[in-house]
């Protein structure tokens, strides 16, 4: 099962948008997809229960183990793609775990009863650094970082990686790594051209080649609570997305060995 995280310390950088789409494009192709729903905006949850709250039990009392994750775990519209909803509690939940025993490995414990279940999951994070985030990186394989190429581009990198690091040394996950940067919300300007050069420049191969453009048929999508995949499936927006989780699903294929590995990517790019 690959367990991927999106995460950015940096708001605004389309991370939800990206796990959307990932998610139901995996699913699309045939994967058995769970996402899971760590920030308590929770909407990740608003989209793919079509505008509907989320109803009890959430990710939160599951991470409280007050429910399983089998009894909350909710179908979506999306063949072969499920979720574990979010709602305004997980705010509450959060500063609960911090006084729980095993804080920091809830989810992956709750977790394990379903992974025969799913091929990949999907979690989308908030972009605070808190124990949600910790417990995503507990969990997660791989980490996605969504990056807005405007002039703050790599605020939060190096605290990311410093996390990630740390949850690899303390949590005993060594198999977590950055596993790629994704350019989001492109626009084709001299701003926009020269930070996604520097950031290839610094990043190399880290950098993925697909790259998403802004593009207003993903916010109606959003506002339709739908995909841009199956919203406007012609549109550049959801080309791009459609491109993008074809180079994930290569990832999958060719960066099994490096799994466990404790120098990879991330390492290597951390001294950049």
């Amino acid at each position: 099962m690959r367990r991927i995280a999106m995460i950015s310390e940096k708001g605004g950088t389309g991370k939800t948008t990206t796990a959307i789409n990932v998610a139901v494009g995996l699913a699309k192709a045939g994967s058995r997809v769970l996402v899971c729903d760590l920030d308590p905006q929770s909407n990740a949850s608003l989209v793919f229960l079509e505008g509907r709250g989320a109803e009890s039990p959430t990710i939160g009392a599951v991470l409280l183990d007050q429910a399983d994750a089998h009894d909350a775990i909710r179908p979506t519209s999306t063949l072969g793609l499920d979720i574990l909803p979010a709602d305004v509690s997980l705010a509450d939940a959060n500063l609960a775990l911090a006084s729980e025993v095993g804080r920091e490995r809830r989810l992956r414990v709750a977790l394990e009863e379903v992974r025969d279940r799913y091929d990949v999951v999907v979690l989308d994070t908030s972009p605070q650094r808190s124990l949600l985030t910790v417990n995503a990186l507990v969990f997660a394989e791989e980490v996605y970082v969504p990056i807005d190429p405007g002039l703050f581009a790599v605020a939060g990198l190096g605290q990311l990686q410093a996390t990630v690091d740390e949850v690899r040394r303390y949590l005993d996950n060594r198999a977590l790594r950055i596993a790629a940067l994704i350019l989001t919300r492109c626009r084709n300007d001299n701003v926009g051209r020269d930070v996604e050069s520097q950031l290839r420049q610094m990043f190399g191969e880290l950098v993925r080649r697909t790259t998403v453009p802004t593009n207003a048929k993903i916010e109606e999508a959003h506002s339709r609570y739908q995909s841009v995949l199956d919203y406007a499936p012609r549109s550049a927006g959801a080309k791009a997305y459609a491109e993008l989780v074809l180079e994930i699903i290569a990832d999958g294929r060719t960066t099994n060995g490096a799994r466990g590995t404790p120098d990879g990517p991330a390492a290597t790019h951390h001294a950049a």
